[in-house]
């Protein structure tokens, strides 16, 4: 049986790092693996590879969000942070990869880098295409939740992003309002996810 977290709730976090190929997404992720306590990473290229032996989402895209969202319950149920990585472009995807019957608290952390870095880095990875096919479907998020822009052109700005994430995420929101500045953003009281659970998962 899971553990009992209701004390612990405050601490557990699902965190959603978007943004497109090449901005820093796996990379930032694994960071916050290594720093967050208690926390697990989930990455549906890496569901794909383990089902389908390929990182293409090219086969049963509904059976792989099942399973990450499985994952990411029984990962929530046993007390442990979540971190997700995906381009997750459409605001459906978002909101399933946020959804879930446990508590916990939600951050989105959206990827900013400057686009001729982002085209030079895509140009040396071979992943142009995926980036134009990004762009096309890319939808602002919502601003029902907090979310973060972590700039990421250099080293530097990630090392700064990094810090000021950190220092937010190990933190209550009210006592370190003054760190969100423009950073973050908040969207009105009223604003809010729908609880929806969709019967077949979102393309990515």
């Amino acid at each position: 049986m899971p553990p009992d977290t209701g004390a612990r709730l405050a601490h557990i976090w699902t965190i959603l790092v978007i943004g497109p190929p090449t901005s820093g997404k796996s990379f930032l992720a694994r960071r916050l693996l290594q720093n967050l306590r208690d926390s697990v990473r989930i990455n549906p290229d890496e569901v794909r590879l383990m089902l389908f032996n390929d990182l293409a989402p090219e086969h049963d895209e509904d059976l792989v969000y099942k399973e990450l969202s499985s994952l990411r319950d029984l990962a929530l149920a046993y007390g442990h942070s979540v971190i997700i990585d995906a381009t997750a472009p459409r605001h459906i995807t978002r909101e399933y990869l946020l959804s879930g019957s446990h508590k916990s608290q939600h951050l989105i952390v959206v990827m900013d880098v400057d686009k001729k870095v982002l085209e030079e880095r895509a140009r040396r990875e071979g992943k142009i295409m995926p980036l134009k096919a990004f762009e096309a479907v890319w939808q602002e998020p919502h601003h029902g939740l907090p979310l973060f822009k972590f700039k990421n052109d250099n080293r530097q700005q990630f090392e700064t992003s990094f810090y000021i994430l950190m220092e937010y995420i190990n933190h209550e929101y009210e006592e370190h309002s003054s760190i969100i500045g423009s950073l973050f953003r908040r969207g009105k009281k009223d604003e809010t996810f729908p609880e929806q659970k969709p019967v077949r998962a979102p393309p990515s």
